[in-house]
């Protein structure tokens, strides 16, 4: 990545803006939905507005159905766990 000064530009941990108790904090706020992994099993919590956006690009370029997201572990399909 470059930033606009056309030098490379990367974020590490000392760069973050937020404090780690201001990151939990956001992290509280979220609204958690349970995923289940088909792949492995493991079943995790998702912040819904990263569902949210995973619908959109669904909807955008033309596809239905159940949203999936890759689990980042095995990368495997993660569905709504019901």
């Amino acid at each position: 990545m470059t930033d606009s000064t056309g030098k490379n530009a990367s974020m590490n941990a000392d760069d973050c803006p937020w404090t780690d108790e201001e990151i939990d904090e956001m992290i509280a706020e979220d609204t958690l939905i349970e995923m289940k992994c088909t792949a492995c099993g493991h079943i995790d919590n998702v912040p819904d507005w990263i569902i949210g956006e995973f619908a959109e690009e669904n909807r955008m370029s033309g596809k239905h159905g159940e949203v999936e997201i890759e689990f980042p572990v095995c990368n495997g399909p993660m569905r709504r766990d019901r």
